[in-house]
């Protein structure tokens, strides 16, 4: 073997000698040379030995100050053997260092002699002369570091060097003297390698966010070696063709006995996992689940940064609102994976045709926001919104299905439509049901007007927050009558609010905005309680034990268990027989096929109370939510018997209404009903019900006190005339 001519190779390759190595070294061998004797007789002849002794009986000799600067070890069975173990052996040649010597098929050797405190260890038939020079002048620098050291630091470093987190110490010059077999796992390092002087300004030399420290006396192992203590630095691991490590930094300076600095010490672990982790948790809590886009919380941040931007710049900024017209009978026709695939294809769609700087957001359900930045004119919003117009309009294929849905866009500008981000949502929000109100798949800007019934809608939700408190809400009843005896068998309870500025105002005044602050449970159950007391004290007082009274739910209120609990807690309040208490719902709620609306619905049936389908004939019908066994009866919308005299298509509708609901023992009731023509024709389709204000107008409980005794006397409605 000839020592010098074996070339670098490998991974170490990278670990070039260091600068102005020592002329020489004065070297002790410890080992009966079985495998080595080729190599020392070449070691000899190198430059970096100047004086080689050799021994078989693994002692120090009498005169090892003088002959001694590095000490080889044949690491093999003979020291075993010999009577010692290796630590032992190792620990009694202190303070010189060891190099351990093996064989390349007896690598764990020289790995085990490192573990037990050897500085370094070199394979004889697979090292070249550079990388030997590196050792031994690795092994001299190290053992000086620790000849150094105090005995309690000597022993805190053997402590690090055994522990899960990775350690690495430097000396005062950044040379890396030590690297423990936890940080070489964590950072895929072999164990031969051994650093090059140029290590301490690679390692870990990108920060946290992914850029590179512009400062060297940032770097982890300058900090450490100028006598720094930091805790906790997060930097990035990163070398070539092997995935980046995120790594928490600890480390602090080393001092000898006379508290001279002599180098530092690095502690470290892999956060990469958590990083990860938190990073997917953020994610979760910033971005919609479906379709990736912002959620209301991100969005709203982004927009407040955007008008900052604006406000400094002193260029125009415009949010849009975008909702989608009739999606609900995608959702109910096609299925909720159509309509889950479709919002996808509209987000997709959105990024795919928004400029660069612009930003958009799903706000909820089917609505979507948008942000337009430094577009110029006013009249460019508009064109943008045009072009999503047509984009959003424009066929969707899902699967094997062809889905059509058209956007309705509000747009407001900022600042003339609101200074601050929840206001210009709003603003945009109210300008897109305008657009919807004029029939949708078009866009609307805000405008002076729209900002009046935007301050209305704010002053409104400020004064729902305390209806209940205060005592405004009240509840009109308006009678329905059988058909078939003309007699007055129930009622339905209608909401109204008696604002102190407004005066009394209809449920379309205020239901909206229940229903979007999330009131609506408060006062649903507020309208249930009071409701069945009313109904149980006309129960009693006129002996009408079969009186019956229908009540409006919201689809949300469906969506909570505490519902079933609130009619069961009344019910058993007031003794009321549940056959009389009629709960409408719409029918949307019925196909939605979520099992939390099927499990309340089943608990509700289960109670006894009665389930109708209201606004039956005009909204989307889903023939499964007649069919499922939930539904007692429905409530034919008033919009068809409004002109049921004139439309022969609506005559249809109804009578075919009418004519399935007997055939599946559903009873109908018809809503809006004004005049007496209309009530003949309900009558000759054999309706079962009937109210509207040929019957009588929604009045106060008062007043339907006065009608039930008059029923009592026998004097129906109808005979009474319209009141």
């Amino acid at each position: 073997m000839s020592l010098h001519m074996i070339p670098p190779h490998g991974e170490d390759s990278r670990c070039t000698f260091y600068g102005n190595l020592m002329s020489g070294h004065s070297i002790l061998y410890l080992g009966r040379g079985e495998f080595a004797a080729d190599y020392l007789g070449e070691l000899e002849t190198l430059p970096c030995c100047t004086y080689l002794t050799r021994s078989t009986s693994f002692e120090l000799p009498e005169d090892a100050s003088y002959i001694v600067d590095l000490v080889l070890l044949e690491a093999g069975p003979m020291i075993a053997q010999s009577g010692q173990s290796l630590a032992d052996l190792i620990n009694h040649l202190a303070p010189y260092p060891v190099v351990a010597l093996t064989q390349k098929q007896h690598e764990h050797r020289g790995i085990a002699a490192m573990r037990a405190g050897a500085q370094s260890y070199i394979c004889v038939d697979d090292i070249s002369v550079e990388d030997q020079d590196a050792a031994f002048d690795h092994a001299v620098k190290r053992g000086r570091m620790q000849s150094r050291l105090s005995s309690t630091d000597v022993t805190v470093l053997s402590i690090l060097n055994n522990i899960n987190d990775g350690v690495i110490v430097v000396d005062d010059a950044g040379h890396v003297l030590d690297i423990n077999p936890a940080a070489r796992t964590l950072l895929g390092i072999s164990p031969r390698m051994q650093p090059d002087p140029t290590w301490e300004q690679t390692f870990c030399c990108v920060d946290e966010n992914g850029d590179s420290y512009r400062n060297s006396a940032d770097l982890p192992l300058m900090r450490a070696r100028t006598g720094e203590k930091f805790a906790e630095q997060i930097a990035i691991y990163r070398t070539p063709e092997q995935p980046d490590i995120v790594l928490s930094i600890n480390g602090q300076g080393l001092f000898d006995g006379k508290r001279e600095l002599i180098g530092g010490v690095i502690t470290f672990r892999d956060i990469t996992e958590a990083r990860r982790r938190t990073s997917e948790l953020e994610k979760r809590a910033q971005f919609d689940a479906l379709t990736g886009l912002a959620n209301r919380s991100l969005f709203s941040e982004q927009l407040t940064r955007a008008i900052g931007r604006s406000q400094r710049k002193s260029a125009p900024l415009a949010t849009l609102f975008i909702d989608l017209d009739r999606f609900k009978s995608v959702n109910d026709t096609l299925g909720h994976d159509i309509g889950d695939a479709l919002l996808c294809q509209v987000a997709d769609r959105l990024q795919g045709n928004l400029r660069v700087g612009d930003f958009s957001g799903r706000w909820g359900g089917d609505e979507f926001v948008v942000c337009l930045e430094d577009f110029g004119e006013s009249d460019n919003a508009a064109a943008a919104a045009q072009k999503l117009l047509l984009v959003l309009s424009e066929r969707y294929e899902i699967g094997s299905s062809e889905v059509y849905a058209t956007p309705s866009i509000g747009i407001a500008m900022y600042p003339e439509s609101g200074d601050t981000a929840e206001q210009l949502i709003k603003a945009s929000d109210v300008a897109m049901f305008e657009a919807k109100k004029r029939g949708g798949g078009r866009f609307q800007y805000y405008s002076e007007a729209l900002n009046t019934k935007l301050e209305q809608r704010e002053e409104l939700e400020t004064g729902l927050r305390h209806a209940l408190v205060r005592d405004e809400f009240t509840l009109h009843y308006q009678p329905r009558i059988d058909l078939s005896t003309n007699r007055l068998i129930g009622l339905e309870a209608l909401l109204r609010w008696q604002h102190p500025r407004f005066g009394l105002l209809p449920p379309a005044r205020f239901l909206p905005i229940l229903e979007s602050s999330g009131l609506i449970h408060s006062a649903g159950e507020w309208v249930i309680a009071t409701a069945c007391r009313q109904l149980a004290a006309w129960q009693h007082r006129f002996e009408l034990p079969d009186l019956s009274l229908a009540i409006n739910l919201s689809p949300q209120q469906l969506m909570h268990n505490r519902l079933v609990d609130v009619v069961a807690k009344t019910l058993a309040d007031t003794a009321l027989d549940p056959g009389c208490i009629e709960l409408e719902i719409c029918d949307g709620t019925m196909v939605q096929k979520r099992e939390a609306e099927h499990q309340t619905l089943k608990k509700l049936r289960k109670l006894g109370v009665r389930l109708s389908l209201d606004h039956f004939g005009t909204r989307d019908v889903s023939f499964e939510s007649i069919d499922s066994g939930f539904i007692d009866s429905f409530v034919l919308d008033q919009a068809l018997i409004a002109d049921v005299e004139d439309n022969n298509s609506h005559q249809r509708i109804v009578r075919a209404a009418i004519a399935m609901a007997q055939g599946l023992d559903i009873e109908v009731t018809a809503e809006g009903v004004e005049t007496v023509r209309q009530l003949e024709f309900l009558k000759s389709c054999n309706c079962d019900l009937a109210q509207g204000f040929l019957i009588s107008r929604p009045m106060q409980p008062e007043k339907i006190s006065a009608i039930l005794r008059s029923e009592i006397a026998g004097t129906s409605l109808l005979a009474r005339g319209m009141p």
